[in-house]
């Protein structure tokens, strides 16, 4: 991570106080961004004050000391300001002129106490690299070279030329330990991908921060697909343009949009249910590789096997029809609405055949608006799914995007027959069984807890695990 990028010149500064408490709480106003409640403001100054009496953090002969937390009020991961105490302070004793009621008029000044120096690290709560950096700067401080150059600096402009080269020599070490780490890790995947024979290699790149990156890695034997919320524009030295599965992410976890991509790449037939794939993956925008999966297509989906293996699609439906509401669906299971979870079901195929199976439990809200306002695709439908998924009742989708209602309430039913569903799912999970076994349709179920599952001809196929701690 360029840690360098978070500490700008203007928060490398000469302090006026010589006394350590309010020298801090100098740089703290420097460090905090415009606008921080004052009371915020005294309860961070407190709360560094008293750790900093309980678990002193000088580093380099006590020259500089390091208080630190992790704040809630930031946006960027890290924030950093660097303070120099003045040389002198006012002495407390020793000889000098009083006035006539002992008070002294010219305070004899003495060699200031350590520290001399304050650096000051805020950290978002939101960041997972909180320990790391701290450490990396804990013992980058103590260098005893880096100590001797700093107490040589006399101008604010070579104090801070110090500091700054400093941290640029800190990100470029944490570059080259992810480059090499990277490099390894692309090594072995290739060499395992050969080992087991793999046909596919998927890599995520949402696990660098600024893709895309394909061209560090050379895989000219596989049949590269790359996972990533955003479309990029990827390339190879091979100058074979690799097939882009758009997945929304979510979670931090590694690889977390796999199940998700994997069933995309079964829907537009460039993963077959006979492949092996290598999966090469890390932690969202961690910019390191930590993970390689090797996962037979056939283990993952077992329904995918059966004899209506190559029917993911309905008939007729346009397969980006189905892969836009996936994409609708997880955005819903990983948001959910105004911080509510929200669950519902999407079903896809031909109106014509799924009407006589249904019956609206309120007016259609979406009669009367033209076909191409209603289409899944349109970019201003989304925000109006999103806000009908509160009510209860089914998405009903044509063939070709075209939502037909919402609210609706799915009627078809197989009497003496019990659903042959796990334990724990509800009327909706049985209604989208009952649809898609009496209809050509997909039914897609959103569950409050996160779950979303896919039905086929009467089959589930789990598209996203639910979340035993959900949070939206």
């Amino acid at each position: 991570m360029r840690i360098d990028r978070f500490l700008s010149q203007n928060r490398i500064v000469d302090l006026k106080n010589h006394d350590f408490s309010a020298a801090l709480g100098e740089l703290l106003d420097i460090a905090l961004p415009a606008g921080t409640p004052q009371a915020m403001r005294e309860t961070l100054w407190r709360t560094l004050i008293e750790r900093q009496a309980s678990m002193p953090t000088s580093v380099g002969e006590n020259y500089i000391t390091v208080p630190n937390n992790i704040v809630t009020m930031i946006d960027p991961p890290f924030v950093f300001a660097v303070g120099r105490l003045p040389k002198t302070t006012p002495a407390v004793s020793g000889t000098g002129n009083t006035d006539g009621n002992g008070s002294r008029e010219h305070p004899v000044p003495t060699e200031a106490p350590f520290p001399r120096i304050i650096f000051l690290v805020l950290a978002s709560s939101k960041t997972r690299m909180y320990h790391r950096v701290l450490s990396g700067i804990a013992h980058a401080l103590a260098d005893t070279e880096f100590l001797n150059r700093i107490r040589a600096t006399d101008s604010l402009k070579d104090f801070r030329a110090e500091f700054t080269k400093l941290l640029k020599g800190l990100s470029r070490q944490a570059q080259d330990h992810e480059s090499g780490m990277n490099r390894l890790l692309g090594k072995a995947a290739k060499q395992l991908a050969g080992g087991t024979k793999c046909n596919v290699l998927l890599m995520f790149a949402d696990t660098f921060r600024t893709p895309p990156l394909l061209e560090r890695f050379n895989f000219p034997t596989f049949k590269i697909l790359i996972v990533s919320e955003e479309n990029y524009d990827f390339h190879s030295d091979a100058g074979e343009k690799p097939e882009v599965i758009t997945v929304r992410s979510f979670g931090n976890h590694r690889m977390s949009q796999l199940r998700a991509a994997m069933f995309i790449g079964l829907m537009r037939g460039i993963i077959r249910p006979t492949d092996r794939v290598c999966c090469l993956g890390g932690t969202s925008r961690s910019n390191k590789l930590d993970s390689i999966l090797v996962i037979d297509v056939a283990n993952e989906f077992p329904t995918v096997m059966t004899s209506r293996a190559n029917d993911l699609v309905p008939a007729k439906v346009n397969p980006e029809v189905l892969e836009r509401t996936i994409a609708l669906a997880t955005e819903l299971a990983v948001e959910g609405r105004e911080g509510k979870p929200v669950g519902t079901m999407f079903v896809i195929g031909e109106c014509e055949k799924i009407r006589p199976h249904t019956r609206p439990l309120l007016l259609n809200p979406l009669s009367g608006f033209a076909r191409e306002d209603r289409n899944i695709a349109g970019a201003f439908v989304e925000e109006t799914v999103k806000e009908l998924a509160l009510i209860d009742g089914a998405f009903v989708i044509d063939a070709d995007g075209v939502i037909d209602s919402a609210g609706s309430q799915i009627t078809a039913t197989f009497p003496g027959t019990k659903p042959p569903l796990a334990s724990g799912y509800g009327t909706r999970h049985a209604a989208a069984w009952a649809i898609s076994k009496a209809v050509d349709c997909a039914a897609i179920v959103v569950s409050a807890s996160g779950q979303i599952t896919l039905f086929r001809h009467g089959e589930p196929i789990v598209l996203l695990e639910r979340s035993t701690s959900r949070t939206v």
